[in-house]
Order: structure tokens, then C-alpha cells, then sequence
């Protein structure tokens, strides 16, 4: 049931952001995307900030609506708004027919890897029900397992990203 419940959350998001991008104009897409990944609007190699960027700053944000009592409800909003941009740029690389294979070797496995480990990471940031205070602390050996897998999957994005540009 649970696994359901977060598959849920990423299709919805996923199905959103396709849906955005249908409805707005190819100079909204691109403003869009240069803000929040612009190596999919790059012809040649990104440097390793602009591969970091995007990967980074989820979490930053997650980690800061997390710790804050009032906050702490709204940090699936995070995962649901990394899986709608996640839709967002697939519609985009689809769309721009030069790019299917950019899209199917590396943008679609790495980022869902990614949206999945964000989700992973706000669960175990703030539990369900986020409503009841921590008693246990933080598991810091989960975090440290989703921040280890998060950079293997980084090195193999930069290694997929060195062959194909």
C-alpha cells in the first residue's frame, strides 16, 4: 500500500508537468528549464556546477522546510514538484526531436532515480504522521544511505553525460 502511495506521488507530479508544458509557450519552457536545469538546453558538454546544480538544491530546500515545525507538512510538495519538472523537461527532450536519445539513455533513468531517492529522503526526513514529534532523533545511517546512493548515481550521470556530448 505504501509503495503505491509513492508511486502515486511521483506519476501525478511526472503527469503534471507534462501537462504544463503542453499548455505554455515554447519561451516559457525554455525560461523554465534555464532555471532549473539548463544543461538540457546546452549543445556540448555541462561543466560539473551545472551538473550539481539541479541535484543539489532539492535537498537544500527539502532540508530547510524539514526543520522547520511549520513547514515540515509541505516537504512532499518538494517531491511532487522535482517529479513535475521531471515530466516538464521529458515533454521538452521529446518534444525536440534531436534529443530522444539524450532522453532515453539519461535524462528518463537518472532523474527518475532521483525523484525516487528525494522521495526516500523527505520520508525519512519527516516520518509519517508528520504531526508527531521525533522522539528517536534523526536515522542518520538512512540519510547517509540515500546521500551515498545520490552521489553513485551522480558519478554515473557525469560518466553517461562524458560519452554522449
Amino acid at each position: 500500500m505504501q509503495i503505491t502511495y509513492f508511486f502515486l506521488i511521483i506519476s501525478i507530479g511526472f503527469i503534471g508537468g507534462i501537462i504544463a508544458f503542453k499548455i505554455s509557450t515554447p519561451a516559457q519552457n525554455e525560461w523554465l528549464i534555464s532555471i532549473m536545469d539548463p544543461r538540457l538546453l546546452l549543445e556540448g558538454k555541462p561543466k560539473l556546477w551545472q551538473s550539481l546544480w539541479p541535484i543539489i538544491m532539492p535537498y537544500v530546500f527539502l532540508v530547510l522546510l524539514a526543520t522547520h515545525q511549520w513547514f515540515r507538512h509541505v516537504t512532499r510538495l518538494v517531491v511532487v514538484s522535482k517529479s513535475a519538472f521531471f515530466g516538464f523537461c521529458s515533454a521538452y527532450l521529446i518534444a525536440t526531436q534531436n534529443a530522444f536519445w539524450n532522453y532515453a539513455l539519461w535524462w528518463f533513468p537518472v532523474q527518475f532515480l532521483y525523484t525516487c531517492l528525494l522521495l526516500l529522503f523527505s520520508i525519512v526526513l519527516v516520518p509519517k504522521p508528520f504531526y508527531n514529534s521525533r522522539k528517536k532523533g534523526i536515522h542518520w545511517k538512512r540519510i547517509i544511505s540515500i546521500s551515498i546512493l545520490t552521489i553513485i548515481i551522480f558519478g554515473i550521470e557525469l560518466l553517461i553525460i562524458h560519452f554522449m556530448f
